[in-house]
């Protein structure tokens, strides 16, 4: 009989590249409150040239969507885009995808200074870790659909390090649905990490399907343990 091979160490185990799934907003992306329905009324009133009673009805209609989608954990999020172009279609009001993606923009806050800023900390800590060799990806239940977000990104200098991203206003499910986690955190991998700011959204989730997890405070974002979990 052949002898076993031997156990590798603990250090080694954990150097073996894994896949690093971080959060965006208070984790990577640091926010303030998103701005009310009423901002977003204005903001679809003034790009989309809009009655502000029609644009309110409308805003009604998506805020209406989402929060029954959110309310559910194992709902699928509707894709932001579709509910707001089928609503505008059908009060006779149809416009471009350009037109829809700047109202959201505007709607969301991403032209307001300071709305979104960049958590320097964490931004690094993907960097360090793609560098190492681990994949880095992102998940996010947002409302701004996946062009916008990497505009958004982009905008903040969050490290273009990720192969993937998952953001679940293009439709889909959403933390923290098992099925997003595993969908974002699909490959050949060792080991899969989570790095969140909600315990409830990122943390638990991910660790009931064997992930590691980093738990971050968006008040004090502090890559420490997930440096000392990758090893780096």
């Amino acid at each position: 009989m052949l002898p076993k091979p031997p156990t590798p160490a603990t250090s080694e185990r954990n150097a073996l590249p894994a896949v690093v799934v971080f959060d965006c907003f208070d984790t990577v992306v640091l926010s303030r409150p998103l701005p009310g329905a009423d901002h977003f009324t204005a903001c679809l009133a003034d790009v989309l040239a809009l009655d502000p009673r029609r644009a309110g009805a409308v805003v009604r209609t998506v805020f209406d969507a989402l929060l029954a989608a959110m309310t559910d954990p194992s709902a699928p999020q509707p894709p932001t885009l579709g509910l707001l172009d089928t609503a505008l279609r059908e009060r006779g009001e149809p416009r471009g995808t350009a037109d829809l993606e700047e109202a959201l923009w505007r709607a969301l806050g991403c032209a307001d200074p300071g709305q979104y800023t960049l958590c320097t900390p964490m931004a690094d800590a993907m960097s360090r870790a793609a560098a190492a060799g681990h994949t880095v990806r992102l998940l996010s239940n947002c409302y701004l659909p996946g062009p916008l977000m990497r505009r958004l990104l982009y905008g903040l200098k969050v490290p273009e390090v990720y192969d993937r991203a998952l953001f679940t206003a293009d439709g889909g499910p959403k933390k923290p649905d098992p099925r997003a986690f595993r969908l974002i955190g699909a490959g050949e991998f060792d080991r899969r990490v989570m790095v969140g700011d909600s315990a409830e959204l990122d943390i638990e989730p991910a660790r009931a399907l064997g992930w590691d997890t980093v738990h971050v405070n968006p008040a004090h974002p502090d890559p420490t343990r997930l440096l000392a979990l990758l090893e780096l």
